[in-house]
């Protein structure tokens, strides 16, 4: 959700923005972990920043953070300075929310901000993973080489979300398309055929006496099913936009068979691979774990690896935490806790991301072998229902005939 702020830096600067977090809590931590002193926050009312509340259409696309961050990496390599080459990318940037975010970055870097300062001022546009290793590249001097891994860190995230929506866009359209044929010919195509039926004093098959009260109920109503329709997947939108709807939806998601097992697989896949790329940057484990929970999509497994975070902030360790969340394969505990021991977790995280990135390419293979046949038994049965039921009637009226 999307929540206004007005604060200050310890310089005395003044800051406002919008952060796009789960909660008001969630708002304030991170605001305090950026050492700004707060002023006001409140929740952005609908509509008041589109490039938040409607990311897909004019936010900035993760596709436009990658290419910018691969871009500027290698304009840094070729000896140019940070600050030409983002004027330089924002003058070429195609994607309009893209350009002017680095417009204003620029301008904050050359009134004196490194980049990490002027990326954390833009914190719904710039994750808070992704300026924090600005930060650490800015402290170690290797700039080119941590945007190339925040860009291939957001390349996994989008490659598996883009596969997991790829794999359901096809059956969704599918299903929309048939329903709308569907129901354009019960409202419109068959009420006459349907009405020619009636008039013959004949008994009628039970297919056809079933289509018939169907035709006749959607003639009549219509103009309320059409209102009903949309009325149902207004108050669904708007249910799924409350943080009560999102746990709701989180949950069901990852109890559908095989979907479910995807979305543990692919977040699964995302923790692992982010914790190795901060440990291998040197962060200390209590923010590691603080930028992880910020950066995980499903509010079940937040929540699981959030008691995680707590357990081990206490003492106890990172393994055990880990194997007492039902909802983390015990695999990844196992692999914590020979990492923890051998100090090779960096390592063996990165060789869990690898693994869990292919189970979930598999489980969505698997998936779409499952929906395609299921899908031309529901539109077969749908198409062959309605022929039965148009044709059957015919032979009967033609034998009444003769």
């Amino acid at each position: 959700m999307p929540y206004k702020y007005v604060a200050y830096t310890r310089a005395g600067e003044r800051l406002q923005g919008v952060l796009n977090v789960p909660s008001e809590a969630a708002a304030e931590e991170a605001l305090w972990r950026s050492d700004y002193v707060i002023v006001s926050l409140r929740q952005a009312r609908p509509g008041a920043d589109l490039a938040v509340l409607l990311p897909s259409f004019f936010g900035v696309k993760s596709r436009d953070l990658i290419v910018f961050s691969r871009q500027l990496a290698t304009l840094i390599e070729s000896g140019i300075t940070i600050l030409a080459g983002l004027q330089m990318l924002s003058e070429e940037a195609s994607s309009k929310p893209l350009k002017k975010a680095l417009q204003e970055v620029s301008e904050d870097v050359q009134e004196g901000d490194t980049l990490s300062e002027a990326l954390r001022k833009r914190a719904q546009i710039f994750p808070a993973i992704y300026s924090r290793m600005i930060e650490i590249g800015e402290r170690m001097g290797n700039m080119e080489s941590v945007l190339r891994q925040v860009a291939t860190y957001m390349e996994k995230r989008e490659s598996l979300t883009r596969k997991l929506r790829g794999a359901m866009a096809y059956p969704s359209f599918i299903i929309v398309l048939a329903l709308g044929v569907a129901f354009l010919m019960i409202t419109v195509t068959l009420p006459g055929i349907m009405g020619l039926f009636s008039e013959f004093d004949v008994e009628l098959p039970t297919p056809t006496k079933i289509l018939m009260a169907i035709t006749d109920f959607s003639s009549t109503y219509r103009t309320q099913m059409v209102a009903g329709v949309v009325l149902v997947v207004t108050v669904i939108v708007l249910y799924l936009r409350t943080s009560i709807g999102q746990r709701q939806r989180d949950i069901l998601l990852l109890k559908i068979p095989v979907i479910g097992a995807i979305n543990i697989q692919s977040n699964v896949s995302q923790l692992c691979h982010t914790m190795s790329i901060l440990l291998k940057a040197g962060l200390p484990m209590s923010e590691i774990m603080n930028l992880i929970v910020e950066t995980m999509g499903n509010i079940v497994i937040k929540e699981s690896f959030d008691r995680v975070r707590t357990e081990m902030l206490q003492g106890h360790g990172l393994s055990q935490p880990i194997r007492q969340e039902k909802v983390f394969p015990s695999l990844l505990a196992q692999m914590v806790r020979v990492g923890e021991e051998t100090g090779t977790l960096d390592t063996n995280l990165e060789t869990l991301a690898i693994f869990y990135e292919e189970e979930a390419d598999r489980k969505i293979n698997t998936l779409t072998s499952m929906v395609e046949p299921a899908l031309m038994l529901f539109v077969g049965g749908m198409v062959g229902f309605l022929a039965v039921s148009v044709i059957m009637p015919m032979y009967t009226l033609m034998g009444s005939m003769k």
